[in-house]
């Protein structure tokens, strides 16, 4: 009978073992709105972007899948939910996301730069008549 060869601690050997790194999913985001007309605008809205899904029950849920390898879809989302309170002038959006909950309302930078714009048409059409 051979004798088997002593088996070495991995670091003895020159190299270390590490567990393949698991790709961890992102975890859902889920969007709260008022009426089924809000839901079908967020859907209209996310359809390009993220898989998206009507959670059923009593209450209109969209709920959102980003995507696990990119880091950037939390910009993505806050863009995506600001057209669609616009479009669906909505006051405010209640967004959930890792067990917390998020109030988000429309931009108010697009309405100051809409009301500055007016106000220099003003100016402008009463100094060139």
């Amino acid at each position: 009978m051979t004798a088997a060869a002593p088996t070495l601690p991995a670091r003895r050997r020159g190299w270390t073992h590490r567990p393949a790194a698991r790709e961890a999913s992102a975890k859902p985001i889920e969007i709260y709105a008022p009426d089924r007309h809000a839901t079908d605008l967020l859907l209209e809205h996310a359809a390009p972007l993220f898989p998206a899904d009507v959670v059923p029950g009593c209450v209109w849920i969209v709920r959102l899948q980003p995507p696990s390898n990119d880091g950037g879809w939390a910009l993505e989302v806050l863009s995506l939910v600001q057209r669609w309170l616009e479009s669906a002038r909505l006051p405010f959006a209640n967004v959930r996301y890792d067990d917390r909950s998020y109030l988000v309302r429309p931009s108010t930078d697009l309405a100051h730069f809409a009301a500055a714009a007016e106000s220099t048409r003003e100016l402008s059409s009463l100094v060139t008549n």
